[in-house]
């Protein structure tokens, strides 16, 4: 039923089937046939539909999958967005399925998101930095001198 529904191309449930496919996966069926409806989601201006799209992202994808090269040009604009809870959830994403050319490509969004005024921002975006730099350790350089800033802040 629920392939019979991403085929119809219906915009306003997609993300509740998406939901139900993702508990789907929870309980051990395979789901990959949902992995594109995610995606769509992600690329959604509604939060609620790129709410439920990053949670798809990071449970049904992982750093070797090919679609996840699909979803780079999303990440970047939610993290250059003016809303701090988009770039809240592409920052829990990125740091959850980052592989090594994903964190080369938008390391210059996250080292930005580091000197954020926003201290929710700066959190998730040190959390998602080092996880960037666990997937490519040539980018230390660039975040070692944010991260002793961080260290040295009151809200860390």
């Amino acid at each position: 039923a629920l392939r019979k529904a991403f085929k119809e191309q219906d915009g306003y449930y997609r993300h509740r089937n998406v939901a139900k496919l993702l508990f789907m996966h929870m309980l051990g069926y395979p789901t990959h046939f949902g992995q594109m409806e995610t995606l769509k989601l992600v690329a959604s201006n509604s939060f609620a539909d790129k709410r439920i799209g990053y949670l798809g992202l990071m449970l049904l994808l992982d750093e070797r999958q090919e679609v996840l090269m699909l979803v780079t040009n999303s990440l970047k604009n939610d993290l250059n967005s003016t809303d701090q809870y988009v770039n809240g959830l592409a920052l829990t994403a990125l740091g959850n399925i980052c592989s090594a050319e994903m964190a080369r490509d938008l390391s210059p969004e996250v080292d930005r998101l580091l000197s954020s005024g926003n201290p929710y921002l700066r959190k998730k975006a040190a959390l998602c930095a080092r996880r960037m730099i666990h997937r490519c350790p040539d980018l230390m350089e660039p975040f070692a001198e944010r991260a002793i800033q961080q260290l040295n802040e009151r809200n860390h």
